[in-house]
């Protein structure tokens, strides 16, 4: 039976898109895509072009879609504190409306599903949870998640820890939740892993992906990188993605530490798969698809113990306390020095980045909505 489906889509995130942008471009066109689906993009009219189209340069172009004569902010803002105007009048009789990243739709007839990617704002046990950004950055998301949580009719998570956090800090019944998960684009990989290129040791290097900020453990990696530079100076960390401005400056004081902002998906992979290990040193994570998309390329991968790394990475890398910068440095200083370690490790990630596939997060979607 067709299901339609209108998707209510930030279609911003998906122009240089982190995480939450790929997660939205996949799930969104691999809807499009499938044959028993028929959907809708639904968007604010001033993100779409004169005909009122998905721009042509958009990773979704060509996909159907309707404009909301509004700004997404007052929209939003509405659908929150109002529950108006309803979004029928722009889903062409769906099924369902579903959001691929954390907003309310209000809806009358469709059955609402949305995604929540992870629950930062509501945790209160980080080194940041009782700063005063924080705390107003958690009234605004918990004005967000009141009417999702008592409205949707299901909620998606990418990961389990994800789904647990929701339990536990709101309340939400296990029953009204489905794991759909997060993948991993197929331009990680390829070539194949016996034809990627090994460690040049006379350049060796660490990669940091998503730049340097509290959240993604950017001051640890500052801590590790000062290691390196007394023990292993020819070390270098590499660093692509945007920061904050004070750690960029403390990065900027370190010889060995190269900044690159943001870095487009072939350069990406291409550092991937010269690196010694991908370092990933994230405080908190609902996914983290950097570390999949890490061994799908044949990094070794060195994370965190915290939040859904644990999940996701599973023994395909190694897991490790990040405050001790002893610790991490220690390893990599095993990876570089140890080709046989490096194969191993990058022969078991590319293995285990192979269940995290698009494909089968759509087709959990599908059969999530199917099922309620």
């Amino acid at each position: 039976m067709l299901l339609k489906i209108a998707s209510y889509v930030h279609l911003h995130r998906a122009w240089t898109p982190t995480g939450v942008g790929h997660h939205l471009i996949r799930m969104v066109r691999g809807l499009h895509e499938r044959p028993d689906v028929e959907l809708t993009v639904v968007a604010p009219r001033n993100q779409l072009d004169s005909a009122c189209r998905i721009p042509a340069e958009h990773p979704l172009a060509g996909i159907p879609a309707h404009g909301v004569p509004l700004d997404r902010r007052w929209l939003e803002i509405m659908w929150q504190r109002l529950n108006l105007p309803k979004a029928d009048r722009w889903c062409d009789g769906a099924d369902w409306v579903y959001a691929p990243a954390e907003a309310y739709v209000a809806v009358r007839r469709p059955r609402l599903a949305v995604t929540v990617h992870d629950m930062h704002a509501f945790e209160t046990g980080l080194p940041w949870s009782n700063t005063p950004e924080h705390q107003a950055f958690r009234r605004r998301w918990a004005r967000m998640f009141r009417p999702i949580i008592e409205h949707a009719d299901c909620l998606l998570t990418v990961s389990q820890f994800t789904q647990r956090r929701l339990i536990e800090l709101l309340g939400v019944k296990p029953d009204r939740i489905a794991v759909v998960g997060n993948g991993v684009d197929a331009a990680y990989f390829a070539p194949p892993l016996d034809e990627a290129p090994e460690q040049d040791q006379e350049e060796p290097y660490v990669l940091v992906v998503g730049g340097l900020t509290r959240r993604k453990g950017g001051d640890l990696v500052l801590k590790v990188a000062e290691l390196l530079l007394r023990e292993m100076p020819r070390v270098r960390v590499v660093v692509a993605g945007n920061g904050e401005a004070t750690l960029n400056r403390q990065a900027a004081a370190l010889q060995n530490v190269t900044r690159l902002g943001f870095v487009e998906t072939p350069q990406l992979v291409q550092l991937l798969r010269g690196a010694v290990a991908m370092m990933f040193l994230s405080r908190y994570e609902g996914f983290g698809i950097p570390v999949v998309e890490a061994m799908a390329a044949g990094a070794p991968v060195i994370a965190s113990r915290w939040s859904a790394l644990p999940e996701v990475m599973g023994d395909a890398g190694l897991l490790l306390d990040a405050e001790n910068a002893c610790r991490v440095a220690a390893a990599i200083k095993m990876l570089s020095t140890d080709a046989a370690a490096r194969r191993e490790l990058r022969a078991r990630g590319r293995k285990h980045a192979e269940s995290y596939r698009w494909n089968d997060c759509v087709e959990r979607l599908v059969s999530a909505l199917r099922e309620r």
